[in-house]
């Protein structure tokens, strides 16, 4: 930065600096217009790269003014239909003449321009060839009998695509229980003839002839293909790079990387940042230098324990767990070096940041999730809205189906970094996804992932497409959508508001922990969902370390175990496992397809127990069993000795039941009481609790983040039900503030209670509602004379029918019409009204004798509604309480009442669907290879379902 650009931010942040007050309203003011760094980010799909100028222009202006500040662009294919859509070759001067157009149209709306590094989700394309592509260890087995000369035909081992090379060729005799009788172990790669005949002098006795090699992994998403195929277009088919070689991204990057960095040069405009999405791709076991790369990181050779690979014991069965836990490591560790550490060296030497899903979602080899985010300067998780067809109030509760946020938090928190993003919205299901939710259907995952501690989302999706395509247009085949094509485009604003506002919130200070939790050095290490943890309950919240972050960035100071960038914890607690919750383990690993064990290890190597004694003698409190050896084959076994003494030293005569803690230094060790206990021990009360809380703990969840003098708490109703509760802060004498991301107003609390370290304040919520708890005013303790922090209304009548009734013939239905009574659009007869899509007007006049205080309730709609009142704006409802204060624009005697109700797709859609094409209005997919409505979906209920009452 420039001294002058110093200089100039500078004058503008000091009065903010020196003037909390200025600072406060600074605050207000952001939270009610939250600046581009903190508003959602979309993935803008290219699907078959069927694009213009007209419909990037339009794209990129549409998101700019709803409060989208940023684009991550995706070529892909996506199971678009019966037939690929005709659009642009990938690469071809056509194609490089818009994405030139769309990177210059961006910077020069100021939107943040990523561009995912693909022509699919991951590093993959035609330039990758089968030596740079993903690789796999295979071996063919021969049993051959001694005392003569061999000159068998050794089998090849499995190959995909006819790709094969050799690593070794090994002999070796058995015991009984399969175990390679020492000395035996010979390397015969030298008797394998160019035609796979093996000649060789057979020693006497029984031999096992092992021919292992390397071949491509075969994963359906390793080699991606065109449609109908794959889900690719024409000329992006091609393999996923080999994720453990440096050569093979450097060759990628030099290929496609320094095309579009060259391409957005000639515009004269840049790229932000690139992107390597979610990995899906399945496993990968070798790379052409592995040999080489397992003896620079585990300090011996990995070919003579080879067989062990194969299921056979080498030395010990402890000897050969050891092997393979190693061998797991060295994947691990060269997917974070080779790929996601040197892909930031290369984004960043080219002026560029880089982004990425490092952590799955699904199909992953053994990662260190935290360590593949620790060099990219955005970091994503994602969350999908499966599974709400059936769930009440359209909501899967279920935890499950959010499994990496938690994950990329932490990583956030124990990385420095600000934002942890999430993919948002995503879904594909089989029972019609596509049109089929609304705003408020998508609040509650939002909710949900805010208090894992995601704080920016990036939207899935929005597809571009020329006008021309109609609507509601051709989508990428996993939703939801996000683009001027949607009915419910221009009230939008109104939810993408309530996101920004929350993630400008959730940006602010850091998080606030009690308890960071040791993941071990086992693989694969994984950080588990937010979840009620036996150890630790409700109420508290917590991280997770990796090895590196333990060696590297943890430090003591005032008994607080700190990290660099100002997160710190109470407590540390060893367990060494990803999960001791066998239904989060589970989860995890099915739906990544690794083996995730829930019993600690008993090992810990020498690095790791020397620095942690070096942390509790400088003050940190930790909590977990002694290790049993070290777990690693390098300078084995007197590594384990030294690390059985070290523990010794440690734990002394700590036995977990009778004899629990030891102090040391100015710290404590501590075995055999949970987290909980020792925080209630040490007086760390909850930092969030409610009445009634053993009763349904899931009803609430929270987050909780600190800046320098403020304490911000967001808190959430998890039901579909109107929820009231007393809540109690862990926040020394403030006073509450009530923080309406929804409507963007701010109070502050009448009722509360300050008492020693905590603050108690009732609160009610409406269905999945939601609120920032704000404590920054010095309060003295007491409890105040208000019952209640919001207004009770009474209602001084209802709006019933008729109703006069505007649709728009355009879609299909009447320019006038009249309801009796309000009812779903759905129940008409009139088939114009019964599968409508799109906004239609309620029209009603009504009068008031007095002006007053008056709110306007709608009681249900489906699903978006703009209210005007006497021509007046008033505001777009988008989710429960369907409420709004129109005293502003009220008048004594008539008022003419107004209300725009906006439904979704579906509807006409699926109409449409039973219509020759001639007849139809919408446009859209005729098929998908998923979840595409059809003429048996049933449709939604749709329009103002009322009653409608006024209240004071």
């Amino acid at each position: 930065m420039s001294l002058r650009k110093l200089l100039a931010l500078l004058c503008i942040l000091l009065p903010f600096l020196l003037n909390p007050i200025a600072a406060s309203a600074q605050s207000r003011a952001l939270f009610n217009a939250p600046p581009p760094q903190t508003q959602s980010r979309v993935y803008w799909f290219w699907i078959y790269n069927r694009v213009t100028k007209e419909s990037i222009a339009r794209d990129l202006r549409e998101f700019k003014a709803k409060g989208i500040s940023g684009v991550n662009m995706i070529c892909n294919g996506g199971y678009a239909g019966k037939e690929p859509l005709p659009g642009v070759d990938f690469l071809s001067k056509e194609w490089r003449e818009l994405f030139r157009f769309a990177v210059k149209e961006a910077n020069r709306l100021h939107i943040e321009f990523g561009f995912n590094l693909a022509g699919g989700w991951t590093l993959m394309g035609p330039s990758v060839t089968q030596d740079d592509a993903m690789k796999k260890v295979v071996w063919s087995k021969l049993t051959v009998d001694g005392g003569k000369k061999s000159s068998s035909k050794l089998p090849v081992p499995e190959t995909v695509e006819g790709y094969y090379h050799d690593i070794i060729v090994q002999a070796f005799q058995l015991s009984a229980d399969s175990t390679v009788i020492p000395g035996t172990l010979t390397d015969i790669s030298s008797k394998l003839s160019h035609d796979g005949t093996l000649n060789w002098d057979v020693p006497a006795g029984k031999w096992v002839i092992m021919r292992s090699g390397y071949t491509l992994t075969g994963h359906p998403w390793s080699k991606w293909k065109a449609y109908p195929e794959g889900d690719t277009f024409k000329g992006g088919e091609g393999y996923e790079i080999d994720y453990l070689s440096k050569r093979a991204l450097d060759n990628y990057f030099d290929h496609l990387g320094k095309t579009v960095i060259a391409e957005a040069k000639k515009a004269g405009a840049h790229i932000d940042y690139l992107w390597c999405d979610s990995w899906e791709c399945g496993k990968l076991t070798w790379t052409q230098d592995m040999a080489q790369q397992f003896r620079k990181l585990r300090g011996y050779d990995v070919l003579p324990f080879f067989p062990a690979l194969a299921g056979y014991t080498v030395q010990t069965k402890d000897v050969s767990q050891r092997f393979k836990e190693d061998f797991d490591r060295t994947i691990q560790d060269l997917i974070a070096e080779n790929c996601y550490g040197h892909f930031a060296e290369l984004c960043h030497k080219n002026g560029m940041r880089v982004g990425t899903e490092a952590g799955g979602p699904n199909d992953i080899p053994p990662m260190d999730v935290l360590k593949n985010f620790s060099t990219a300067d955005i970091i994503a998780g994602e969350f999908w809205v499966n599974g709400h067809r059936n769930a009440p109030g359209g909501y899967n509760k279920n935890r499950m189906s959010r499994l990496n946020l938690k994950q990329t938090a932490t990583a956030a928190h124990v990385y420095g970094k600000v934002e942890a993003e999430a993919e948002a919205f995503t879904e594909q299901e089989h029972d019609a996804t596509h049109w089929t939710l609304g705003p408020s259907d998508l609040k509650p995952y939002a909710n949900d992932a805010f208090c894992e501690g995601i704080n920016r989302l990036m939207l899935h999706s929005a597809t571009s497409q020329p006008p021309s395509d109609g609507k509601p247009g051709y989508e990428y085949c996993a939703g939801t959508h996000f683009t001027p094509n949607i009915t419910w485009w221009e009230q939008s604003p109104a939810f993408f508001n309530y996101l920004n506002r929350c993630q400008y919130m959730l940006q602010q200070g850091k998080f606030v922990a009690d308890v960071c939790f040791y993941l071990g050095e086992r693989p694969p290490l994984l950080a588990p969902p937010k979840y009620n943890i036996p150890t630790l309950g409700p109420g508290y919240d917590c991280d997770y370390a990796n090895p590196d972050v333990l060696l590297n960035r943890m430090s003591v100071k005032n008994g607080r175990i700190m990290l660099p960038d100002g997160m710190s914890y109470r407590l540390l607690v060893l367990q060494n496992c990803v999960s001791p919750v066998p239904d989060i383990a589970k989860a995890l690993g099915s739906y990544q397809q690794l083996t995730v064990p829930t019993e600690a290890s008993k090992s810990m190597s020498l690095p790791v127990i020397k620095k942690l004694k070096e942390m509790i003698y400088a003050g940190a409190t930790v909590i977990g069993a002694p290790p049993e050896n070290a777990g690693l084959l390098d300078n084995y076994p007197a590594q384990d000795a030294e690390v059985r003494k070290i523990a010794a030293e440690l734990w002394g005569d700590l036995d977990g039941t009778n004899r629990t803690e030891r102090k040391l230094g100015k710290g404590k060790l501590i075995w055999g009481k949970t987290a909980r206990k020792v925080l209630a021990q040490i007086g760390t009360i909850p930092g969030f609790t409610f009445a009634a809380q053993n009763e349904d703990p899931e009803r609430f969840d929270y987050i909780h983040r600190r800046t320098a003098d403020t304490d911000i708490y967001f808190v959430i109703n998890r039901t579909e039900k109107e929820q009231a509760s007393e809540f109690t802060f862990r926040v020394a004498g403030k006073q509450p503030e009530i923080w309406d991301a929804n409507t963007g107003k701010i109070v502050d609390a009448k009722a509360y209670e300050v008492s020693k370290g905590s603050v108690k304040v009732p609160l009610e919520f409406s269905p999945f509602g939601s609120y920032f708890i704000i404590f920054r005013k010095p309060a003295p303790e007491g409890k105040s004379r208000a019952t209640t922090n919001f207004p009770q209304l009474t209602q001084t009548a209802e709006l019933a029918g008729p109703w006069l009734i505007s649709f728009d013939p355009e879609w299909g239905g009447p320019a006038s019409t009249s309801f009796k009574a309000l009812n779903s659009w759905t129940e008409h007869k009139e088939e114009g009204i019964k599968y409508y899509s799109g906004t239609a007007v309620y029209h009603k006049t009504f009068r008031v004798a007095k002006k007053e205080r008056l709110y306007l309730d709608l009681g249900d709609v489906k699903n978006v509604a703009e209210i005007k009142l006497n021509g007046k704006k008033l505001g777009v409802l988008w989710c429960a309480p369907w409420r709004i204060e129109i005293s502003d624009a009220l008048k004594i005697g008539d008022n003419k009442l107004e209300i725009a109700v906006t439904n979704l797709w579906a509807n006409r859609v699926v109409h449409d669907l039973s219509l020759p094409v001639s007849q139809r209005l919408t446009k859209t997919h005729e098929s998908f290879r998923f979840d595409m409505l059809n003429v048996e979906t049933p449709i939604l209920p749709s329009g103002l379902l009322g009653p409608v009452r006024l209240y004071h």
